[in-house]
């Protein structure tokens, strides 16, 4: 039996827990016995509008699992990993089990540290065809997802808007609201002591832009100035700042199951880290689409007649775009270079459970 030292493993879940997820809630947790990681969901952890049966969860777990397998194997350890384990009880969402090998040469394994969201403005400069290939084809060997991606400024300019649609609805559903700014950092010492959430100046709001953005979080003040256009106009400026991209991509899935949403995750991972390894700047844009699963699940809830509608008119253009059928589409992003960004997402360290192994 392998047994994997303390320091390794350790050095292992700390690169995976720096995955992406929702909001940053980081909803995981981990116990190691000797060569074996079990990854468990915390499902408290992110109880908003887009968790719809945890599938956003669900994402962050695969981009956590493709972190660990990346550091796992660049340190000698590479492990096996197996999906929903145990078909009763769907927090269990995977275990890695490690065997003994030479360290690998992992190109990723450094950039994990690196990643990061960059809401500035882009470049629109078109990325060179060999970069586009690097970016199509860094899944690697995983299996049941492909990353489709678009240059077309007409493209780029409709998918802009249903990307920054997320923002809109945040202003004018109070459920997303209140999600949204309960897990905003308005300090620097309220974000170091939180660790989860994501700072404010992750936003790159300017100082105007920013002062404005503190009277968004008192509903009642919100309410009126929707009257006079605030969240339309919050959405089509936006839409400017995503329409700077120089390509967007997604990546769709074959199928509609927690598994596919994992894969999704692992996938989304590879192509963020593949993209910061050359440079790139990447802004995930999921909301619409996470929205879309509880509308296909015949769940209409927090919304109104009219933002359902918004919410299938947005996803038809990104399935008519990108000509897909019955794929689900369960990640957006947009691609440019930039300058970097004003600030990055703390993490907490890593939650072990239980820890039993000899060192």
């Amino acid at each position: 039996m392998t047994i994997v030292p303390r320091e390794v493993i350790q050095k292992i879940l700390e690169a995976g827990a720096q995955a992406p997820s929702g909001e940053n809630c980081q909803p995981w947790k981990f116990r190691v016995r000797a060569h074996t990681i079990y990854v468990f969901n915390i499902p408290g952890r992110d109880q908003s509008p887009y968790n719809f049966r945890q599938r956003g969860s669900y994402v962050a777990h695969g981009a956590l699992l493709e972190n660990i397998s990346i550091a796992a194997a660049a340190l000698g350890y590479p492990g096996h990993i197996e999906v929903f384990p145990d078909r009763n009880d769907a927090d269990i969402v995977a275990t890695v089990v490690f065997s003994e090998s030479k360290p690998k040469d992992e190109p990723l394994y450094q950039y994990i540290i690196k990643r990061a969201t960059n809401r500035k403005p882009y470049k629109k400069t078109p990325l060179a065809q060999e970069v586009c290939h690097a970016l199509l084809h860094s899944a690697g060997d995983i299996v049941g997802g492909n990353v489709l991606l678009t240059g077309k400024r007409e493209d780029i300019k409709v998918l802009s808007l249903v990307g920054s649609m997320n923002e809109r609805l945040a202003l004018e559903n109070k459920s997303i609201h209140d999600f949204l700014f309960s897990h905003i950092n308005w300090t620097d010492e309220e974000n170091q002591q939180k660790k989860l959430g994501f700072d404010i100046k992750t936003l790159e709001l300017p100082p105007p832009a920013r002062a404005t953005f503190r009277l968004f979080r008192h509903w009642p003040i919100l309410k009126v100035l929707n009257r006079v256009g605030a969240s339309k106009a919050v959405w089509k400026q936006n839409g400017k700042v995503y329409d700077s991209s120089a390509a967007v991509g997604i990546v769709a899935v074959r199928g509609n199951k927690n598994s596919d949403f994992v894969t999704a995750g692992r996938i989304m991972e590879r192509v963020w880290l593949t993209a910061t390894k050359l440079g790139l700047s990447f802004q995930p844009m999921t909301g619409i689409l996470f929205f879309m699963q509880r509308i296909f699940a015949g769940n209409f809830e927090p919304f109104t007649s009219r933002q359902v509608e918004l919410i299938k008119e947005s996803y038809e253009k990104v399935r008519q775009i990108f000509k897909l059928e019955r794929e689900t589409i369960p990640i957006m992003f947009r691609l440019g270079y930039a300058d970097p960004p004003t600030a990055q997402s703390l993490k907490l360290p890593p939650e072990i459970i239980d820890l039993q192994q000899k060192t």
